[in-house]
């Protein structure tokens, strides 16, 4: 009996314990400053035409996206956009798992309309991502937007 009661106990703790430990957090900044935007044309432009470059320093963020490889090879995942305690968010399901690195999720920051993406891979354990919109977060005042995987 007395055995009986600490595995419980201890499979209540580890549960418990793993609720709290397992989630990853990644903040998004609000700006982030380049040096340079460079316009080259292509010689198939015709001759007529020219570039001008609308260089902006200050990259806003437009949004946040999850995507399964790195982001340059453009396999992004639509979120579900769901109400949880009356705050609208995007919930991207992370689930499929694989042993090959080029297959990991990767969470996104987005700035100046997709000009810019700061991107890093969410863990591997990972099963659910989730971000409160943009628009909520400006509305509150709130200069972050943070994304959370489970």
């Amino acid at each position: 009996m007395g055995t009986r009661f600490i595995f419980s106990l201890l499979l209540g703790y580890m549960l418990f314990y793993s609720q709290f430990v397992a989630a990853w957090e990644v903040s998004c900044p609000e700006f982030i400053n380049i040096k340079s935007s460079t316009t080259v044309l292509e010689s198939d432009v015709p001759a007529s035409w020219q570039g001008s470059s609308r260089y902006e320093p200050r990259l806003w963020l437009d949004g946040v996206g999850m995507s399964q490889g790195k982001p340059e090879n453009r396999i992004d995942l639509k979120p579900e956009t769901e109400k949880i305690k009356g705050e609208t968010r995007q919930i991207w399901d992370t689930t499929m798992t694989t042993n090959q690195d080029s297959e990991r999720y990767w969470v996104s920051c987005i700035y100046n309309h997709g000009q810019v993406w700061l991107s890093q891979p969410v863990p591997a354990s990972a099963t659910q991502c989730q971000a409160s919109s943009l628009q909520r977060q400006r509305e509150q005042g709130e200069s972050l937007i943070s994304v959370i995987c489970k």
